[in-house]
């Protein structure tokens, strides 16, 4: 795949060529949050794309984090005594956070980010306590300053479980955080640092190995297992600990840290396809900005480049996308006898499709976009979402004709608009096969004789409009262009 995109980083401006319409703000939506009504689309036109990008960082940045849980700071002891398992309650959060994807847009589509980034796999450390805590902390620091967050997340117990910190004492190192540290957190695998930069790290992240309040608790430092001798790494020696890895990292390798965290970004919200002239550009901002991420944010997703139309067609939707996007898209309600089970079927649906929320597949996290999509997936994709859209139809079939002329006006008649806006809606940007836009066409007209269509018998209010609406969203469905986003 080659890049055609050769925007660049100054300001989008719209244009006869690139135009601000319902379909931008829908691709914003689609990129920095998880979906959005047409209703609120057209809602967000009078705003330009400069103050709806500023306006959602903002708010972002603004929204409290989720509220602790009673019980997201007991021990394990108190876990146990509470008559419920850490499998309850870790199904609990799952949940939660997929409640937060449906409510909480451009926050939780980074805190989704930073998840697969600082990754840690919830059986491992098997506390959900641990994992409501790691949560937190990804949201806290998702539109914060980066080299906080990377010393915030290596003390965070779940992480401390994970990688083996807990167990990287003075009389036995364990070089896993250390190494994951720059390989896959800060500069990339073989990217600026030695084996003896890993073996002399580890032995200064050591001593954090008590438990506070029993097993299940705060871990905190234990000087008595922290190895105070002298350390070399990238070439300074001193006694050092684990902040001052942290500095000396920031401090000796900020560029090859900026360049390879802004190509990630890139590659997740713009394209599988790597840009190093967009994404050097970028680096040399999160530098000067001492590694402030919102600056990085703000250049990136107001810029030309990131509204290039050549790049709005070319990710593919996760699990989580695909169902979220639904929701959020449509806005359909459900009958009340699978509302409360909605977010257990997501989430169960998406953990088949490979993607357990907290539980990448492992600590490189998982490799989005083409790797989503296989022989055995594909179908599943297909199937499920079907299934949601059959519940929403036989729940109240009315809100699909409801929804279609919200869509075109109550008053369209013609098949092939109608038709053409719904795949607007449901699509990005892409010109879909002629034969495959006639085979909607004649899904969508249904028995629906042709001249009822031509004589004004037919209108949006005919019996069978609900039906034909959800008959073509099936359809739609199934082409592959509606996986992308």
């Amino acid at each position: 795949m080659q890049d055609c995109n050769n925007s660049t980083l100054s300001l989008y401006v719209p244009s006869d060529e690139n135009p601000w319409n319902i379909s931008k703000i829908r691709f914003i939506y689609r990129r920095l949050g998880f979906g959005i009504s047409n209703d609120k689309a057209k809602s967000l036109l009078i705003k330009s794309p400069e103050d709806l990008v500023e306006e959602l960082i903002n708010s972002a940045k603004l929204l409290s984090l989720t509220t602790a849980p009673e019980w997201g700071f007991w021990n394990n002891a108190e876990i146990n005594s509470s008559g419920k398992n850490q499998g309850y309650y870790k199904n609990v959060w799952q949940k939660q956070a997929f409640t937060n994807f449906i409510n909480d847009g451009f926050r939780e589509r980074l805190t989704l980010f930073w998840s697969n980034h600082f990754v840690t796999e919830y059986y491992d450390y098997n506390r959900a306590q641990y994992l409501y805590q790691y949560h937190s902390r990804l949201q806290e620091y998702s539109l914060g300053n980066f080299k906080e967050f990377v010393s915030a997340i290596g003390l965070e117990p779940a992480m401390l479980m994970y990688l083996n910190g807990y167990s990287n004492k003075k009389k036995a190192p364990n070089e896993n955080y250390a190494r994951e540290l720059y390989e896959l957190f800060t500069l990339g695998e073989g990217n600026g640092y030695t084996s003896s930069d890993i073996t002399e790290t580890s032995r200064a992240l050591t001593g954090f190995n008590k438990y506070a309040n029993g097993n299940g608790s705060a871990v905190i430092f234990n000087d008595t297992t922290f190895d105070d001798g002298e350390k070399t790494i990238f070439g300074k020696t001193g006694s050092w600990g684990y902040q001052d890895v942290i500095d000396i990292l920031f401090e000796e390798k900020k560029e090859l840290i900026a360049n390879f965290i802004c190509e990630k970004l890139y590659l997740y919200f713009v394209s599988p396809v790597l840009n190093k002239e967009i994404t050097s550009q970028l680096a040399l901002i999160f530098i000067e900005s001492n590694f402030e991420l919102i600056p990085v944010y703000r250049q990136l997703f107001k810029s030309e480049h990131f509204f290039d139309l050549k790049s709005s067609n070319v990710l593919i939707k996760s699990p989580i996308d695909l169902f979220v996007f639904i929701q959020n898209d449509f806005e359909f309600v459900f009958p009340e006898s699978f509302k409360k089970n909605y977010t257990n079927y997501l989430r169960f649906r998406c953990i088949e499709m490979g993607q357990e929320i907290f539980k990448p597949v492992d600590v490189a996290g998982w490799q989005e976009n083409h790797d989503w999509i296989s022989t055995g997936t594909l179908p599943m994709r297909w199937e499920f979402i079907e299934y949601i859209f059959n519940r929403h139809f036989a729940g109240n079939k009315e809100q699909f004709r409801t929804f279609i002329k919200s869509l075109v006006g109550n008053d369209e008649k013609d098949p092939k608009v109608i038709v053409d806006k719904l795949k607007l809606h449901m699509f990005c940007k892409y010109d879909i096969k002629k034969e495959e836009l006639q085979d909607a066409l004649n899904i969508f007209k249904g028995d629906v004789p042709d001249n009822y269509f031509e004589d004004g018998t037919w209108d949006l209010s005919y019996e069978s409009v609900p039906n034909q609406v959800y008959n073509l969203m099936l359809f739609l469905i199934s082409l592959p262009e509606f996986q992308l986003k």
